[in-house]
């Protein structure tokens, strides 16, 4: 019994001292403050979702836009914001949402704004495409970077001195952790709860939000194959034609597409028309052996590797409407 005993009190103990030791400095939630940036166009769980993991966390957050008027986010929801710049107080995090960005990440007063806040600040986070907005301001130089998958490529032309990850669910630079896109700002919220408050205090808050957190990074959108598809450089819809995407899936090796085409034209021509598109791009080698309702072509890929890309089409439910499936493998 008093081996039980003191096994208990050693484990106990051992606990306590890998928990203290993963935490950071004591810190009160309530110190906390969250300043979260608003504008016309910002999607809505950019913002949502950091909103909720602080809120959890029992952070201190305010909401602050230009002028501190109420701004239409996307699905056109009216939201009312606490702060215009001029008002709005220093904060311990500053989150950056993205969504439509045109005009954001072009306003000088919001990139100064950004600026000013990131200077007493001990974290700057952004989500999405939030970062072409952080990275305007100049504090991304130099340092890692992710964005929403299909905005990578973009982001690394626009902004040759951010080096560019596709491979993480979020990327930690210090007091700037930028996130992928649309959900996983709750996952870089998390890692910010867990800089500020340790990560166990941040495994609870994914636990009390029912979320399965993985601090390792886990799912990456990035990675998916899809970044590999290649399309013909030049690529004419024919007239009165409507493409449709139902359906796009797959995992980092294999990718597969579903469309609904509704067009004058038939099966075979429609893919005449994509083929010869095919044929006047250098980068692709057009299979010629297919039949008349598929096309596929190869090419080697940005990323590495040679990939396939081959599509069939089938007859749908009425004249002038069939389906079209795509899929793409990697050859080598």
């Amino acid at each position: 019994m008093r081996i039980f005993k003191l096994l208990v009190s050693m484990s106990a103990f051992l606990f306590a001292s890998a928990g203290a030791a993963e935490q950071p400095a004591a810190v009160n939630p309530k110190d906390v403050t969250v300043a979260i940036l608003m504008f016309d166009g910002v999607q809505m769980i950019d913002y949502a979702a950091p909103y909720e993991v602080f809120s959890q966390a029992g952070f201190k957050i305010f909401t602050v836009s230009k002028e501190g008027t109420q701004v239409l986010v996307n699905h056109r929801v009216k939201t009312l914001v606490d702060h215009s710049f001029a008002s709005a107080p220093a904060a311990t995090v500053v989150v950056v949402p993205g969504g439509h960005i045109d005009e954001a990440e072009k306003d000088a007063a919001t990139l100064d704004w950004i600026r000013k806040q990131a200077g007493p600040a001990d974290h700057v986070l952004s989500v999405c495409t939030g970062s072409f907005i952080l990275a305007g301001t100049g504090l991304l130089d130099g340092k890692s970077a992710t964005t929403f998958h299909r905005s990578l490529r973009d982001m690394r032309q626009q902004f040759p001195k951010v080096s560019v990850v596709n491979d993480q669910r979020w990327v930690d630079s210090g007091e700037l952790v930028t996130a992928a896109g649309l959900a996983s700002g709750i996952d870089a919220a998390l890692h910010v709860v867990a800089e500020i408050r340790g990560l166990n205090y941040a495994r609870s808050i994914a636990m009390r939000l029912e979320y399965d957190w993985k601090p390792e990074q886990g799912f990456v959108r990035g990675k998916m194959a899809d970044r590999n598809l290649r399309f013909p450089a030049t690529f004419n819809i024919p007239p009165d034609t409507t493409v449709e995407e139902l359906t796009s899936l797959g995992d980092t090796r294999t990718w597969e597409l579903e469309y609904a085409v509704e067009s004058n034209l038939t099966p075979e021509a429609f893919f005449a028309q994509v083929r010869e598109d095919a044929r006047k791009d250098p980068a692709l080698t057009v299979d010629e052996k297919v039949g008349p309702r598929q096309v596929a072509w190869e090419y080697d890929a940005e990323t590495g590797g040679r990939w396939r890309l081959t599509f069939d089409a089938t007859d749908g439910p009425a004249p002038g409407r069939f389906a079209v499936t795509g899929k793409l493998a990697a050859v080598r």
